[in-house]
């Protein structure tokens, strides 16, 4: 956010300045902050991976306890997060309520879906 910010002043800043000695300065860097902007928004993110907590772990079709089962994840099967969302909540085998689901792909079966914080 920043960056965006600091490359909307700079193009602000270069359409003032008159197009000679400081403002072809600006402009130039204002081109380079493009450049890097645009790098940014086309790199691909890094996704988290962990493994099941519980055997028998419900991979859902929606973040909550009614959506239909897709598959099942067990400890030792790897895990790919590829967002968290809130959805129903579930009391945890602790006590805690959880309202976390996260949107993963269990790595052996190939099986995506939502598990719930609980669980992962």
């Amino acid at each position: 956010m920043r960056k965006l910010r600091n490359a909307l002043l700079g193009m602000a800043v270069a359409a003032i300045v008159p197009i000679s000695g400081l403002g072809t300065h600006i402009a130039t860097i204002v081109l380079e902050m493009r450049d890097v902007l645009v790098q940014a928004a086309h790199a691909v993110p890094e996704q988290d991976t962990t493994d099941f907590l519980a055997f028998g772990t419900r991979i859902r079709s929606e973040p909550s306890t009614t959506g239909s089962v897709r598959g099942i994840g067990n400890p030792g099967d790897t895990a790919t997060i590829h967002r968290r969302v809130i959805g129903e909540t579930v009391v945890c085998e602790d006590g805690r309520a959880v309202s976390e689901w996260l949107d993963v792909t269990d790595e052996r079966s190939q099986v995506s879906g939502f598990v719930s914080g609980c669980f992962i």
